[in-house]
């Protein structure tokens, strides 16, 4: 089976973004890549097209919810995928995932990921792309995976926010394996920037799917910040477009409070205990961004 591939870009051509079109040309069973670009100036398009001339290429400056709507309208297979423009896929992403498929109930399945944006670009980046010769048949055909599926946003209670925030009814998303059917209806709200995961989500669980995490790293996520001081931007960054972003995505606001708070108090602990500013810079700017729309878009 073949499957199209959007991708949403923005600017992307930088750090890892040749090798994420690598690994999709090698790892993915691919049918079409369909792009949805946001008028990208840094050569992002041109070597797209060099690398798969037969692309379909979409300009738009629409939102970041809308751009993956587009995306999913010019589907023409029966499952697709979303993988980020800041996603290396492994070369077992598909095997694992693919085994899923069949079952009818399933609307989307995702795995697991390497954090690469928690990295300085040093020797240890260049040590953990060797990951690559580590996941292989022998690794995960014996290990014990642990698959989680995501919860309606109406059993949401406040112990899954005190203890795992949004991830229980959010999805990783970078990755994603989708059923086209489960989704070919879901229209999003016009300014869904930012938690445009978790809205696709909920769609599909809405219309009697399950969603499912698996628990094996399938992808390396980000990109290496270069010095600490762009980690900072880069946090401070993902925190203002997050909290203009949340207000769009349905979940009540006595929720959004109590997450607000309880993940700037979790990076206060890790800023004390790790001396990690990183975490906290985001969460203030998250706090600081919530009433407004300022940030829907970040520049890159």
């Amino acid at each position: 089976m073949r499957i199209d591939v959007v991708m949403p870009t923005y600017n992307s051509n930088k750090g890892i973004f040749p090798l994420v079109l690598e690994s999709i040309r090698r790892y993915v069973p691919l049918n079409r890549l369909i792009v949805v670009d946001r008028y990208s100036s840094d050569g992002t398009v041109e070597l797209i097209k060099e690398k798969f001339p037969d692309a379909l290429i979409i300009q738009t400056s629409a939102s970041l919810g809308y751009a993956r709507y587009i995306g999913i309208k010019f589907v023409e297979t029966e499952w697709f995928a979303f993988i980020d423009s800041d996603v290396i896929v492994l070369p077992q992403w598909f095997r694992v995932l693919s085994g899923f498929m069949k079952h009818e109930r399933i609307g989307a399945v995702e795995g697991s990921y390497i954090q690469l944006a928690d990295i300085l670009y040093t020797q240890e980046f260049r040590l953990i792309i060797d990951i690559y010769k580590y996941i292989n048949n022998s690794i995960l055909d014996n290990q014990v995976s642990l698959i989680k599926y995501k919860l309606p946003l109406s059993k949401m209670n406040i112990l899954n926010i005190l203890k795992n925030g949004l991830t229980d009814v959010r999805p990783i998303f970078n990755n994603s394996l989708i059923r086209t059917e489960a989704v070919k209806d879901w229209v999003p709200n016009p300014y869904l920037n930012a938690y445009e995961d978790l809205a696709v989500a909920q769609h599909i669980i809405r219309r009697g799917y399950y969603w499912l995490t698996i628990n094996i790293p399938l992808v390396l996520h980000g990109n290496p910040p270069r010095s600490n001081l762009n980690k900072l931007r880069a946090s401070i960054r993902k925190g203002l477009w997050e909290g203009a972003g949340i207000k769009y995505t349905g979940i009540p606001r006595d929720f959004v409070a109590l997450y607000t708070v309880t993940r700037l108090l979790g990076a206060l602990y890790r800023l004390v205990r790790n001396k990690d500013p990183f975490n906290l810079a985001m969460r203030i700017a998250f706090l600081l961004s919530l009433p407004s729309n300022k940030y829907l878009v970040v520049k890159r």
